[in-house]
């Protein structure tokens, strides 16, 4: 029985999945580069922009765009000949959608028994944070209204599945540069959504890892790392809907729910004590940050110090009704403050803020200037005090948002989107993002589903992967964990088409498929083009006992590197010729005489060594297993005429 942390239908708790998955299509979405990752290639060119904020359809701004605005950021762009095009730094209109990248849509929206939409309308999506150059991504809504099984007695319901196109991924910052690489932009991934059905972290856990493997069960989805993203919303009956972004383990998910639990609550717990305070957000609107700075002239803090020298100025701002709320703990090790600062850093880039709630003295502050920043600042016993230091217009803007979050304690959870961190807690990104930021695609005209395509799709529709992971080990004698992860490798068809050839070869085709390849990868082999046609001629040459399993990682370590080379021809050069009956029956009488000595003193417990001297002249040419027959039937006989 799995620890429950809290009385979940208690609380109200409701959890909502956004599940990324990128599509292996052959093309991007709207353009006909090629859909692939370039890792640490260096790039070819790279361009420079700024952005601003437009207005959404309903003619407002998005919250959301103009704090990222806010941060005055320039991006610059990293582009490779090879799959980057005028599509994706802005200067091109968009290509027709990909009818492959469709086709996968269609198929995962048919599994997850949703409701097609008829006629499909590209949007476009506002992002201010530099991912995509054009200031939106491209995206469309193909289905809606679906479920899958959770358990046994209980389906989780999907809102909508979006077929769009991936952002750039990010690089690096330096100072207010951010850099991204463009290979990724416009790979066709789809956003599979939720309703908030979820009542429990750990049934979040088991629904997210379905529907991976729902998603992976197509054979149709990039499995490198960061090609499947997840998101989880979480809201309980006393706060509002966080967004979390970024949680790169299933295992992760139980974890940052319980935290996001705990921290609505003692958010919530927070905006109480204001109440009985008396505390209101009128009293933080009407304070007047001060300049502070006059005050350090012979300061022992180097940090101000320092700062000072340079020409920066140090504001303050009084925090009525705070006393002791900035350093109150809302997650392990972050507290009220650690959440104004974030904001600080995030749409600022200062390091961070000093509050009354630390302790003080740690920074170098004398007991005088103290007494002179609350006699300035008219601090009297229930109110706090912050301090930020820097630029005179970057102090200005941090003063801005740190009135903004002490606001928003008197709502008690503001709606935000949160960063997933690897201990549990999450940290600020940005304020959470509204339809304000949708609107049609000038560029883009509608696209009316094919049904003909449909019903060909559906008819050759595969069941749920947790009923096949059962059927499959069953038919085979393999283990239910070996087909899961065969799934999850997106391998399962190969292997299916495999064990046409002889079901005996199951196990084989599963450690082949699963480890082999593993192996092959982390040698720095060229994995990815490896095909099925390779691996089902492969186990044909096995099973014509032309080939021995033995070669199987050597000859496919030269295959993925010479991937339009004739087999047969990879594996001549590979292990040499192939060994025939007849010459196999040469080279195990030549071994038996070479090693008869043994076979007169050890009888039939000889076969291991002898089979070893045949091995060395065989490996890799010919079946082990016909080799290994062969040899008992000579032994024996060899043994029979008195070793003769």
């Amino acid at each position: 029985m799995l620890e429950k942390k809290y009385d979940y239908g208690k609380l109200g708790l409701k959890v909502g999945l956004e599940i990324h998955q990128q599509l292996k299509t052959k093309k991007k979405l709207f353009c006909r580069c090629l859909n692939e990752m370039l890792g640490t290639k260096e790039p070819d060119f790279m361009i420079t922009r700024t952005f601003r904020p437009v207005l959404g359809e309903m003619g407002v701004f998005d919250e959301g765009m103009l704090l990222e605005f806010e941060k005055g950021m320039t991006v610059a762009y990293e582009g490779y000949n090879s799959n980057t095009c005028t599509y994706e730094y802005d200067d091109t209109p968009p290509f027709h959608c990909d009818a492959e990248a469709m086709d996968v849509a269609w198929e995962i929206a048919s599994l997850l028994k949703m409701n097609l939409i008829e006629e499909l309308h590209v949007c476009r999506k506002n992002y201010l944070d530099g991912s995509v150059p054009a200031g939106f991504q491209r995206t469309m809504i193909v289905a809606k209204d679906g479920q899958y099984p959770v358990s046994d007695s209980k389906n989780i319901h999907i809102d909508i599945l979006c077929l769009e196109e991936d952002a750039a991924r990010k690089i690096k910052t330096e100072e207010r540069t951010v850099f991204y690489r463009l290979d990724r932009l416009g790979i066709p991934l789809v956003e599979v959504t939720t309703k908030p059905d979820i009542n429990d972290p750990h049934e979040a856990r088991e629904a997210a890892f379905r529907l991976g493997l729902l998603l992976r069960s197509t054979g149709k989805v990039h499995k490198v790392i960061g090609s499947i993203r997840q998101d989880i919303n979480v809201s309980i009956k006393v706060g509002t809907r966080i967004e979390i972004k970024g949680v790169q383990k299933l295992d992760w998910i139980p974890i940052l729910i319980d935290h996001e639990i705990e921290r609505q609550i003692k958010l919530v717990e927070i905006k109480k004590e204001l109440a009985t305070r008396g505390g209101s957000v009128d009293e933080i609107i009407a304070q007047e940050p001060q300049d502070l700075s006059g005050g350090f002239g012979k300061t022992s803090c180097k940090m101000v110090a320092t700062s000072l020298k340079k020409g920066e100025k140090v504001l303050g701002i009084k925090v009525p009704k705070f006393a002791g709320l900035l350093g109150k703990e809302v997650q392990y090790n972050r507290r009220l403050g650690t959440e104004v600062s974030d904001r600080v850093k995030v749409i600022t880039g200062l390091k961070g803020i000093i509050h009354s709630d630390e302790d003080i003295p740690k920074y170098g502050f004398s007991s005088e200037e103290l007494s002179t920043i609350r006699e300035k600042l008219h601090i009297q016993d229930e109110d706090a005090f912050i301090m930020v230091l820097g630029p005179k217009e970057v102090t200005a803007r941090a003063m801005v948002q740190v009135k903004n979050r002490l606001e928003d304690a008197f709502q008690g959870v503001p709606p935000e989107t949160r960063r997933a961190l690897e201990n549990g807690n999450t940290e600020f990104m940005r304020k959470l993002q509204g339809g304000a930021r949708l609107y049609p695609d000038t560029d883009s005209t509608a696209i009316p589903i094919d049904l003909k395509r449909v019903k060909e799709i559906q008819a050759n529709l595969k069941g749920y992967p947790w009923d096949m992971k059962e059927q499959i080990a069953m038919q085979y004698g393999i283990s239910q964990d070996f087909v899961q992860k065969l799934i999850l490798s997106g391998d399962v068809d190969i292997f299916l088409e495999i064990v046409k050839i002889d079901p005996k070869f199951a196990t084989l085709a599963a450690t082949t498929l699963l480890e082999t390849v593993t192996a092959l990868r982390r040698e720095g082999k060229p994995v990815e083009n490896l095909d099925t046609p390779h691996f089902l001629e492969l186990f044909t040459l096995l099973n014509e006992g032309k080939l021995g399993k033995e070669a199987f990682q050597d000859v496919l370590g030269a295959i993925a590197e010479s991937p339009d080379e004739k087999i047969t021809k990879i594996v001549g050069k590979t292990v040499g010729k192939a060994v025939g009956d007849e010459d196999l029956a040469k080279i195990i009488e030549e071994a038996i005489m070479q090693d008869q000595e043994i076979i007169k003193s050890s009888g039939s417990r000889a076969f291991g060594a002898v089979m070893g001297d045949v091995m060395k002249n065989v490996r890799g040419k010919i079946d082990g297993k016909k080799v290994s027959t062969m040899l008992k039937e000579k032994l024996d006989k060899f043994l029979k005429e008195g070793g003769k």
